[in-house]
């Protein structure tokens, strides 16, 4: 069974041939077993955080030279003592530092754990614990900007800001309820009502931003859709700024379903270029067209994309069935050929979508199509981004949840002030938003939450 508080190691590098690999041990015990392999040349009394020169032996034969670092409780990641050991990346010779580790009285540690013991010991608190995963796995620069802002406390702080609100108003309440005789003054009253709608009206502010959050974290899926030869695969090259699709004049050339992953704006963004859509007795055509509909189930945004030289879109308006229910955005091509009059018929059938004209053959509005794929994956316009700090926009279903249900707490104690309820009663329905608040930093959670956050993890993280 494993214990909380035994040395754990583990593998901090990414698996694989490497110019050098870590390992890390943290726990009581951590100097104690690495000492037992590593033998600093020359020998002598090892100081915190000083890189030292040695061998590393399984306790007959050496394994490797390399380096050893010790870190001492609480100044280190974990608040325990941690001691790395730095050796050549290769497979077998990290295999055997660890199996040696865990012959000296170390366990394996387990996903996430050395970050979940930061959050124990205080050195993190939640919601920073679970931006460590979003900083490793971030895509661009945005998104690693946002998750290293939530690491650096700016989410935490917003919730702490509300919450110490509301703590201060049920602070107050609760040392009322020790002179039930007495009553509640009305600028008492009007103080509560006017904390009450500021936590409001912040909470509702930052659970907005998920779509947006989740968008930048996780990134979008966009399906590029559209009748034969409109101009998808020119559409896909020119995203990606590389001729990645075959483009001729001929109808059927793409014929499977091409993926690539592109930056649009700071997004990670999953571009899946189809076969045009149509009837066809090709049978391998056919599949392509098959593949293509099947991808809108998949796709958080469909770009479809229509000729706007066309004098017939009723073609268009029809396959257009297929994206129902599904975030769309027209992307009207070959406007360098079009006239007045055929961006008005596009813009008259299409009217009851967010239609984009553009030219790929010219790069002819491409900047406003980034800016709306942007705008409909994020819900919300690409200049509005600088309106939440860094670090202030909620990626989680598990934030999102807590924000909501604490919002709902404080709708209910709004009611409770307004209808004259019992100070009990007020008292309690604050105390239910201030935990749900708490759940996102770690004030209040459960086992539970905590090995479903962290499991998560790589393991040496």
């Amino acid at each position: 069974m494993q214990r909380e508080f035994d040395t754990i190691a583990a593998v901090a590098t990414p698996w694989g041939e490497g110019g050098v690999g870590i390992v890390r041990v943290s726990g009581p015990g951590a100097l104690k077993a690495a000492l037992r392999l590593f033998r600093p040349v020359p020998a002598g009394e090892l100081k915190e955080r000083y890189l030292y020169y040695g061998r590393i032996t399984d306790g007959t034969a050496t394994i490797d030279d390399g380096f050893l670092v010790l870190m001492r409780s609480p100044r280190s990641y974990t608040g325990e003592d941690v001691v790395e050991l730095h050796c050549h990346g290769g497979p077998l010779v990290l295999k055997n530092v660890m199996e040696a580790l865990l012959r000296n009285g170390a366990r394996q540690a387990a996903p996430g754990e050395f970050t979940k013991r930061a959050f124990l010991n205080g050195k993190l608190d939640l919601a920073q614990a679970e931006a460590v995963i979003e900083v490793i796995r971030a895509e661009t620069d945005l998104s690693l900007n946002l998750a290293r802002g939530r690491l650096e406390g700016g989410l935490s702080r917003k919730v702490n800001e509300i919450k110490g609100a509301l703590v201060k108003e049920l602070t107050r309440i609760e040392a009322e309820l020790d002179f039930p005789e007495d009553e509640i003054d009305s600028s008492g009253a009007g103080e509560l009502q006017r904390v009450l709608d500021a936590a409001a009206g912040s909470i509702r502010r930052l659970a907005a931003t998920y779509q947006e959050g989740k968008a930048v974290r996780d990134g979008i899926r966009v399906l590029i859709l559209g009748r034969p030869n409109v101009g998808k695969s020119s559409l896909l090259n020119l995203l990606l700024r590389e001729e990645r699709a075959i483009v001729t004049p001929h109808p059927g050339t793409t014929r499977d379903v091409i993926e690539e992953t592109v930056n649009i704006k700071g997004l990670p963004v999953r571009l899946m270029d189809t076969a045009g859509l149509h009837d066809t007795d090709d049978h391998v055509e056919a599949i392509g067209v098959k593949l293509a509909i099947e991808r809108v189930a998949v796709a958080g945004l469909v770009l479809f994309v229509v000729d706007s030289t066309a004098r017939d879109h009723a073609a268009d308006k029809s396959l257009l069935e297929c994206a129902e229910g599904k975030k769309v955005v027209i992307v009207a091509n070959k406007t360098d050929l079009a006239t007045d009059k055929d961006i008005e018929s596009v813009k008259e059938v299409f009217g009851d979508k967010k239609t984009v004209f553009v030219s790929a053959l010219r790069s002819d509005g491409i900047e406003a199509l980034l800016e709306t794929v942007y705008e409909e994956a994020a819900g919300r316009a690409l200049a509005s981004r600088g309106e939440a700090p860094e670090g202030e926009l909620i990626a989680s279903v598990r934030h999102r949840d807590a924000l909501l249900n604490a919002l709902e707490g404080i709708d209910r104690t709004t009611e409770a002030v307004k209808a004259g309820a019992a100070r009990e009663f007020i008292a309690t329905d604050l105390r239910w938003s201030i935990d749900r608040l708490g759940e996102i930093t770690g004030e209040t959670t459960t086992e539970e939450i905590l090995d479903m956050i962290f499991s998560t993890f790589c393991i040496g993280k």
